[in-house]
């Protein structure tokens, strides 16, 4: 698909200009002559990158880059500057241009730095966007909710216990914190039914016992008798 250019320039001729030199590199070019104009019609229309001179009447070109920026407008710009205006290129990369031309310029710098800013911005959306979704399955991960038994109805009136699996810290908590409040929490859930807690908890009776009597929850595992060979 071609790329749509959104020119900005107030001098005619340079304009006309620019505008034979991205027709001819296959762009798809729209002018204005200032910076109002420029924002007026970024609102309302949709472009792949913006050549924007940085010495323009009312609005400047360092105006337009500091309001997109206000904005979060995320289309990437490329600025244009005169050799006596490098100075304010500084200024330009800092408000968030992706690259910059000394004018006049010619059409294989022109694309060059077009499609350097247009690449740049790509990655800084694909960034943007792996750090979002890993943030979301983060906060997914999160909270690990204990379901209570579908067969007892008073602890399903209850809500089921959480357990947060970061630490206020944002460090992911130790597992012998985890299985602490598991074996808690499934202890309360079922009370004394011990083979029940074992179950849910996918661990022996007898490593149970030894869990709880570890954590100080002392519980007498059941006398077992051993068998007796019939003589």
């Amino acid at each position: 698909m071609t790329a749509r250019i959104l020119l900005v320039e107030d001098d005619p001729l340079e304009r006309r200009r620019l505008e034979s030199s991205l027709a001819h590199l296959g762009y798809h070019c729209t002018s204005v002559g200032d910076g109002d104009a420029a924002l007026a019609r970024l609102a309302v229309e949709a472009f792949d990158c913006v050549l924007l001179d940085l010495v323009l009447p009312g609005l400047d070109g360092l105006g337009v880059l500091g309001v997109l920026r206000a904005r979060g407008c995320p289309v990437p710009v490329v600025a244009c500057v005169t050799p006596s205006g490098l100075d304010a290129v500084a200024s330009a990369i800092r408000l968030g241009a992706r690259d910059f031309v000394v004018k006049p310029v010619g059409a294989l710098r022109l694309k060059v730095a077009i499609t350097n800013a247009m690449a740049l911005a790509g990655l800084v959306r694909a960034e943007s966007q792996a750090r979002a979704e890993a943030q979301a399955r983060a906060e997914r991960h999160n909270v690990v909710t204990l379901a209570p038994a579908p067969d007892l109805e008073d602890a399903a009136e209850e809500p089921a216990p959480q357990m947060s699996l970061i630490d206020p810290q944002g460090h992911v908590r130790a597992l012998v914190q985890i299985e602490e409040e598991a074996i808690r929490a499934a202890v309360a859930l079922y009370g004394g039914r011990m083979s029940e807690v074992a179950r849910r908890l996918g661990i022996g009776r007898s490593t149970l016992y030894r869990r709880l009597n570890a954590l100080g929850l002392a519980v007498a595992e059941p006398y077992r008798p051993l068998a007796v060979a019939a003589e």
